[in-house]
C-alpha cells in the first residue's frame, strides 16, 4: 500500500528579509505600560473554561462604554480563565536577554496574554501568546499607551497568536507600527519605532528576525525540538508563511513546509478537517492527541495509535501516542475499533472535533521603541489578505483521490 504521509516537498525561496538596520536612537525612548481598551468592548471575566472576548473596532467606544453607530470590527482577543483573564493582553516590564543569537538583544518586556501566572520568560506551554481572532478583512488596531520619558530605545518581544475565524480562506496578513486608529492611522517613522532587526525569532536557529509557524503538533520535527517526542500529526517539517519585513510592516510571502499543498490557503475555523481525538488522560485541563483524520464522506486516516513515544536516551521520558510506519484508511467506526482494546477499556476514550490549529498561525517578533516625544501611545495594525477564491476546498481534498483508490479497510500495523 502506498504511504500518504509521503508529502510533496516544495523548495520555497529562503524567508524574504527586506530590513533595515536599526540604529540605536539616541535620546528619549519610550516604555510602553498598558493595552488602551479605548477602542474595545471588553467582556467581563467569565467561568473558569468559559471564553471571553474583547472586540476590537475602528472607533473609539462612547464614553458609557457603547459602540459608536457606524463602527465596525474585524478582529477580537479572547481569553479563557484560568490561563488567561479579561482584557486578553497584557504588557509584561522585565528586563531579559533574547537568547537566539551571540550577541543578545536586552528586551524591556513583552506583549502576552493576560496570563496572571506566566511572565515573558515562562517556560515553553505555560500560556504567553495573544489569542488574536481575525473575524474580517478591515485593519484590526490595538493600541499600547507609552511612556515616552525614558531614555535609550528598548525592545519588547511580541507573542502573537492569529486565527482565521473570518469565514473564508486567507492568502496571508499584515501587521503594521503607527500611531492612531481607523481612517486617522498613521505610519510610524524610523526614529519613533520599529520592528526589530535584532531580535531572533523562533526558532532560535531560524537567524530571522520575525517568523511564522503553524502550531508544532500538526507539524514539526520532534527530533529537532526539546519539547516534543512525537512528530506532528501531518508532517515532521515545519510550515507557515514566509515574511517580509521592512521598518515598519511585516507581509507574509508565500508558504514553506507543507500546509498549502495539503490545505490550500489559510483555512478558517469553520472550515477546517474534522480529526479524532484521544483523551489519554480523561483530564479535561489537557489537550487530547489528534489520531486520526476525515478525508472523505465517512472515509478516515489513521495516522497515529495508542502506546507510547519514548525518548531513545531516557526510557523514562516519554509521551503518549505512537506514530505509525504506515498510515491507514477506514470508515469511522472502523478506525475507532482499531483504536480500542478490550482489555484496556480505559485507553477507549475517543472524540471527534475540529483540527482547530489549522486556522491557527504563531507570529514571532519584536519591536524596538526610540523617540516618541509627543505621543501617549502607537498601534499595531493587523490586516488580513482574502484568499483569491475564497471558496475553500473540503478538508483533506488533495489525499482524497489517493485515499478513494483503495479497497477495503487495511489492517493496522501492530505496535509493540
Amino acid at each position: 500500500m502506498p504511504r500518504t504521509d509521503d508529502l510533496k516537498r516544495r523548495v520555497q525561496p529562503a524567508l524574504l528579509c527586506a530590513m533595515t538596520a536599526l540604529a540605536p536612537v539616541a535620546g528619549h525612548a519610550a516604555t510602553i505600560v498598558q493595552w488602551n481598551t479605548g477602542n474595545v468592548a471588553v467582556d467581563p471575566n467569565a467561568a473558569p473554561g468559559v471564553t471571553g472576548t474583547s472586540e476590537v473596532y475602528d472607533r473609539t467606544l462612547n464614553p458609557d462604554g457603547s459602540v459608536p453607530t457606524g463602527a465596525t470590527t474585524s478582529g477580537t482577543i479572547t481569553f479563557a480563565p484560568p490561563e488567561a483573564g479579561s482584557p486578553g493582553i497584557k504588557v509584561q516590564s522585565q528586563t531579559y536577554d533574547d537568547t537566539g543569537s551571540s550577541a543578545p538583544l536586552e528586551l524591556s518586556g513583552c506583549l502576552m496574554t493576560s496570563n496572571p501566572s506566566a511572565v515573558c520568560t515562562s517556560p515553553f506551554q505555560s500560556g504567553k501568546r495573544i489569542k488574536q481572532n481575525i473575524t474580517g478583512f478591515a485593519p484590526v488596531d490595538l493600541v499600547f499607551d507609552i511612556d515616552a520619558s525614558d531614555t535609550g530605545s528598548k525592545a519588547y518581544q511580541v507573542f502573537g497568536r492569529l486565527i482565521n475565524d473570518s469565514g473564508a480562506a486567507l492568502e496571508g496578513v499584515t501587521v503594521e507600527l503607527g500611531f492612531g486608529i481607523g481612517e486617522d492611522f498613521v505610519a510610524a517613522t524610523t526614529d519613533q519605532l520599529v520592528f526589530s532587526t535584532e531580535f531572533t525569532a523562533q526558532p532560535n536557529n531560524s537567524g530571522k528576525s520575525s517568523t511564522s509557524q503553524m502550531p508544532f503538533g500538526l507539524f514539526g520535527d520532534a527530533g529537532d525540538n526539546d519539547n516534543f517526542l512525537i512528530d506532528g500529526f501531518f508532517s515532521d517539517e515545519r510550515t507557515g508563511f514566509d515574511l517580509v519585513q521592512t521598518d515598519h510592516m511585516i507581509t507574509t510571502a508565500g508558504y514553506y513546509g507543507a500546509y498549502e499543498d495539503i490545505f490550500g490557503d489559510w483555512n478558517t475555523k469553520t472550515d477546517v478537517a474534522q480529526g479524532l481525538f484521544w483523551d489519554f488522560d480523561d483530564d479535561a485541563e489537557t489537550d487530547n492527541l489528534l489520531m486520526a483524520w476525515q478525508i472523505g464522506d465517512d472515509l478516515w486516516e489513521l495516522r497515529r495509535t495508542v502506546g507510547e513515544t519514548c525518548d531513545p536516551d531516557d526510557s523514562l521520558n516519554c509521551t503518549f501516542g505512537q506514530t505509525l510506519d504506515t498510515f491507514e484508511t477506514g470508515t469511522f467506526d472502523q478506525i475507532v475499533e482499531a483504536l480500542s482494546n478490550p482489555d484496556d477499556p480505559w485507553i477507549d476514550i475517543f472524540e471527534e472535533g475540529e483540527i482547530e490549529d489549522l486556522a491557527n498561525l504563531n507570529l514571532n517578533y519584536a519591536i524596538e521603541l526610540g523617540d516618541l516625544t509627543g505621543q501617549s501611545s502607537f498601534t499595531i495594525r493587523t490586516t488580513a489578505i482574502p484568499a483569491p477564491s475564497i471558496v475553500p476546498l473540503p478538508a483533506g481534498a488533495p489525499l482524497l483521490l489517493g485515499a478513494l483508490g483503495l479497497l477495503g479497510w487495511v489492517r493496522r500495523r501492530k505496535t509493540a
